[in-house]
């Protein structure tokens, strides 16, 4: 999937037992609201575990975050520093998985 530009980003999983993936993508769209504009592309996708939205930022919001060009660093040192950074956050059955499971 290429998203062309800065994007919002969540995900959201249950954290027990399989997903009840409505719930996901509700809590995901409270998630995002007010930021992004979805006419601008939005993508919306079931993972084996997690509900994920994406929406494309505003002008005025890379404006405001001083963001003029993007740089994508997946399979980067960037990337790998970036989840170890995050993995406290995740559930457990999660946050073991190798750096390549996550997105």
């Amino acid at each position: 999937m290429n998203f062309g530009g800065p994007v919002w980003h969540t995900s959201i999983a249950g954290r027990y037992g399989w997903p009840q993936w409505k719930l996901l993508e509700e809590i995901a769209e409270l998630e995002l609201k007010g930021v992004g504009n979805a006419a601008l592309g939005e993508w919306r996708e079931r993972g084996d575990r997690a509900f994920h939205l994406r929406r494309r930022l505003t002008v005025k919001e890379m404006l405001y975050a001083g963001i003029d060009a993007v740089c994508d660093v997946r399979g980067s040192e960037e990337a790998a520093r970036r989840i170890q950074r995050m993995r406290s956050f995740l559930p457990p059955q999660l946050a073991v998985l190798p750096d390549e499971a996550l997105p």
